[in-house]
């Protein structure tokens, strides 16, 4: 048996283990969906929230019926997405059209992009280890420190304690299973939940494609997730651990990825107005690419540990204060190994004055190898009546460049990094509107401008990696929501422009207006069904190509045949509309997924 199959019979053999017991519920913003907390690294309500913010929660994902995040994340306002291929092929997240490395990704509030390439692997992270996802659109370089350019993704793996199985199978290939079993006492909880898929694919490339070879391109992935809290009388423990192994195959190659993340955390008091959060953090991240004729091999870790403090000063007021530190390494094999670290002290307040809501915030970085980086911000919101609020903001963020940036060596001596470079750097202003309407739902709007600067780009001699290229980034987002009598609708619209400074051009895969629309009936035994639809307009691509905007449609169903079992149905891209998601690669046909879960 290979790796991957042993590790999914010690993850199930574990879980095995746990006996189920019916407990109450130890109370969690975790688990409220009125309630985020990447904005300000603060509990708040979404309508307290200065930030453009949307939430993916779980019933979000169930009702979805989504083979991964993929489906997800494309239908969020500010939110490109673009995968080289089928599942488990390279993805690349922009977030309001910066770059995909200037998004800060963390899982249970542990960064988890590589210190090689900047960029998380959004292909390996299974939808059945995922609780919840935050989406933060606008800069946070002022409480998070780099990487925040274009915002913050947050993803919480899965919590339940309850028990449930999985098994799932469709076009392409395609058979998954995923299972997880769970602990609730008076003080302790734990859940522990595992998964295999298996992907059969079709070929990641066509005769546009650079390295073209018409054969089916599989993914195989295998996953372990542990996550619980302890409650004590001086305060709570928390913990989580997410184990993945992949293999992705493409077009005359294939890529093995382990990563493992891991994480610790304390909530405790010092008084009753003065409370704080420790928390430790590590992953581990290992590529091994093999391109037929040569391969590669990189790998990176990370440390890091955080101290959080908020301190109630008075009934409208709150001051929150604290330091970050982080260690990084990362190695190409016989090429490079270096490492450095990050320590940042960042503070903000939030008060309220009658109708104004003020937050201000600032941080200070200091970087082993690229020195000192301040970022601030300053975000205002204004109630007019109970029904609006408006808001503006304007803040500063930054990217480090990565290892690999600083210290590859290249190919023979051509795009080499750069020791010298500098962090890239922005500014963003931002205005709002919000509606809210017990009847008849919700309504937001975001109109914002960012300019960043010494974007990092191998222009150099040589084609060395340098700091030379400037981008504009502007667009409106529109979203609303509405819900009644086990209807839900929820619709968005993205209009955007990403400029490189020196040509006049859009920014790559990015496409100037993109749009969704979801409509879907419950129903009082647990059943559902529903409809999506979404556009993508033109996107311009590497040597002057133009890539054809295009529309899916895409079925959702549930039913609940007893209380415990469910038979789920999804079906993409009904019209079966042939696109290119990136020039020379293939996207999925018309394609039929078929679950059945047991959840008692």
């Amino acid at each position: 048996m290979n790796s991957g199959t042993n590790f999914l019979i010690l993850s199930l053999t574990g879980l095995l283990h746990f006996s189920l017991v019916q407990a109450e519920e130890i109370d969690t913003y975790e688990l409220k969906p009125d309630l985020v907390v990447t904005p300000s690294r603060m509990v708040e309500s979404l309508s307290e929230s200065l930030a453009a913010v949307s939430l993916i929660t779980r019933e979000d994902i169930e009702l979805s019926v989504a083979e991964d995040l993929y489906e997800l994340l494309r239908l969020q306002p500010g939110v490109d997405i673009v995968r080289s291929g089928g599942p488990g092929s390279q993805t690349s997240v922009f977030l309001r059209g910066s770059n995909s490395n200037h998004v800060l990704v963390l899982i249970d509030g542990v960064r988890v992009s590589s210190a090689n390439t900047g960029a998380y692997v959004w292909e390996q992270l299974p939808l059945n280890q995922v609780e919840r996802i935050e989406i933060v659109r606008g800069p946070r370089g002022s409480l998070y420190g780099s990487d925040s350019i274009g915002g913050v993704i947050h993803v919480f793996t899965r919590s339940s304690p309850e028990p449930y199985a999985r098994i799932s199978a469709g076009s392409y290939g395609t058979g998954e299973f995923e299972g997880g079993l769970g602990y609730a006492g008076e003080n302790t909880r734990i859940s522990v939940n595992a998964g295999y898929r298996d992907v059969d694919g079709f070929s990641a490339q066509n005769p546009n494609g650079f390295s073209y070879h018409p054969d089916d391109d599989g993914f195989r992935n295998v996953n372990l997730g542990v996550k619980g809290s302890t409650q004590a009388d001086y305060g709570k423990w928390q913990y989580s651990l997410l184990a993945l192994d992949s293999e992705s195959e493409f077009d005359q190659g294939v890529s093995d990825t382990e990563q493992f993340i891991a994480s610790a955390g304390f909530h405790g008091s010092f008084s009753q107005d003065w409370d704080y959060q420790l928390l430790g953090g590590y992953i581990s991240d290992d590529l091994d690419t093999d391109f037929e004729y040569f391969s590669t091999v990189f790998k990176s870790k990370r440390y890091e540990f955080s101290w959080q403090n908020q301190l109630h000063t008075g009934q409208d007021g709150k001051l929150s204060f604290g330091l970050d530190y982080y260690r990084e390494t990362g190695q190409s094999a016989d090429s490079w190994n270096e490492s450095r670290n990050n320590a940042g002290i960042f503070a903000s307040y939030d008060r309220y004055l009658n109708q104004l809501h003020l937050q201000i915030s600032g941080r200070l970085d200091d970087n082993s190898r690229f020195g000192k980086k301040f970022t601030g911000q300053l975000a205002l919101g204004y109630d007019i009546g109970e029904a609006w609020q408006v808001m503006g903001s304007y803040g500063s963020a930054f990217r480090g460049p990565n290892l690999s940036e600083q210290f590859s060596p290249g190919f023979g001596g051509l795009f080499a990094g750069n020791p010298d470079l500098d962090p890239e750097s922005s500014t963003s202003g931002e205005v709002g509107l919000r509606w809210q309407h017990d009847s008849a739902g919700t309504f937001s709007a975001a109109l914002y401008r960012t300019d960043v600067e010494d974007l990092i780009a191998f222009n150099g001699e040589f084609f060395q990696a340098i700091n030379i290229d400037e981008a504009r980034l502007e667009g409106l987002e529109l979203e609303y929501a509405y819900s009644h009598g086990g209807w839900i609708l929820n619709a968005n619209a993205t209009f955007q422009s990403t400029e490189d400074r020196a040509t006049g051009e859009s920014l790559l895969r990015r496409p100037d207006e993109k749009g969704s629309i979801s409509l879907d009936r419950r129903f009082s035994n647990g059943s559902w069904i529903g409809l999506e639809w979404f556009y993508s307009g033109k996107r311009n691509d590497f040597g002057g190509i133009i890539l054809d905007s295009y529309h899916l449609l895409n079925l959702r169903a549930g039913w609940a045949f007893t209380p415990a079992w469910r038979l789920e149905l999804r079906g993409d891209n009904l019209a079966d509309e042939a696109y290119e998601p990136a020039y020379g690669f293939n996207a999925a046909g018309r394609s039929w997924f078929v679950s059945i879960t047991w959840m008692p």
